[in-house]
């Protein structure tokens, strides 16, 4: 398969356009390309979320549009995951952001309309011209991929457009995880924050109660007053969390899908709390923000080896099934065209 994930990727800087060969990542100069403290990559061994699309396929490309706008490179592609988001509604300053722009330079390929960010809460203005415009974006594709197993969220997308909409999960190296931090872990709380305010809730705080009421230490990512939130390598951020046996995180938004919990269960840990998607998926005993029900069950994990060790074994089986490489790449041949 001759694949490229192309993004619009206006103002957001940080990843440039690498080929992946022999699983590792190389710029398209062909010089080895690691984006360093950015959310795309562990190190060029090992990428995340999105942009492990290319990894599923040797010799896959990451394109960003910015770069090389109306000079896109020559490749001879079969399938392409195109990316229009943040230019949406605004042709008038990025002209060269077009369908048609890829359609004529890469005839041979599928084109799927890949839906990576889009707002599924409440309240959501279906007229807004962005809306309209990604409404014209999918028409002019092929087919449409989202990483949501449910339409729900997308059906008004799926009601004005005449094409399929599939799900094909953000592929992730769940043997590269687990290899270099699964195994054994510290009887240790980690408390995970995402960078959103409105996710923390109580997650300190509860960390903070249950550390002093069973004698659980609790580990926190150190930030300064001021400090860029990323301040830390990715790399240095999962040696910290995954040395921990339980993970919290009380993220009380259900409409995001929680790539965390994907990370969590890939490295053996236990995940506490929270309603996103994959915390359901993954975790569902603890997919909850209810602190009486988690309590309960970080009670019954402390006292059987048993259950703590079947709540791992059978997040592992279903991230296996969901996520893996090998899971997404058969996602992927099962896309239905127009």
């Amino acid at each position: 398969m001759k694949f490229a994930l192309i993004q619009d990727m206006i103002g957001s800087g940080g990843v440039n356009s690498y080929r992946v060969k022999d699983n590792l990542a190389y710029d398209l100069d062909g010089n080895p390309y690691d984006p360093e403290f950015t959310p795309a990559a562990v190190n060029r061994n090992c990428y995340i979320s999105t942009y492990n699309y290319p990894w599923l396929y040797d010799g896959g490309y990451f394109i960003n549009w910015e770069q090389h706008k109306s000079d896109l490179p020559d490749l001879n592609l079969d399938l392409i995951f195109l990316v229009i988001e943040r230019t949406l509604n605004r042709q008038d300053e990025f002209s060269w952001v077009k369908v048609e722009t890829i359609r004529k330079k890469y005839p041979n390929a599928k084109i799927v309309a890949f839906l990576k960010e889009i707002w599924v809460g409440e309240p959501y203005d279906y007229e807004h011209p962005k809306n309209k415009a990604r409404v014209d974006f999918i028409n002019k594709c092929d087919g449409v991929i989202m990483n949501r197993p449910e339409l729900k969220e997308f059906k008004y997308l799926s009601d004005r457009t005449d094409k399929p909409f599939n799900f094909v999960a953000q592929p992730h190296n769940i043997d590269y995880f687990y290899d270099r931090w699964g195994g054994d872990k510290d009887l240790a709380i980690w408390a995970y924050i995402p960078c959103g305010m409105e996710r923390r809730a109580n997650t300190y705080e509860f960390a903070d109660y249950i550390s002093k009421k069973y004698n659980i230490p609790v580990r926190y990512k150190p930030l300064e007053t001021n400090q860029r939130f990323d301040y830390m390598s990715l790399e240095e951020f999962v040696t910290q969390w995954s040395s921990c046996l339980f993970h919290f995180n009380l993220d009380p938004i259900d409409y995001f899908p929680g790539k965390q919990a994907v990370h969590v269960a890939s490295v053996g840990s236990i995940n506490i709390g929270g309603v996103n998607e994959n915390h359901s998926l993954l975790y569902s005993d603890t997919a909850t923000c209810d602190t009486k029900i988690l309590e309960d069950r970080i009670v019954e994990y402390l006292e059987d080896e048993t259950k703590r060790n079947d709540v791992i074994i059978n997040a592992w089986k279903k991230l296996d099934k969901v996520f893996s490489f090998d899971s997404v790449r058969k996602q992927i041949e099962g896309i239905k065209y127009e």
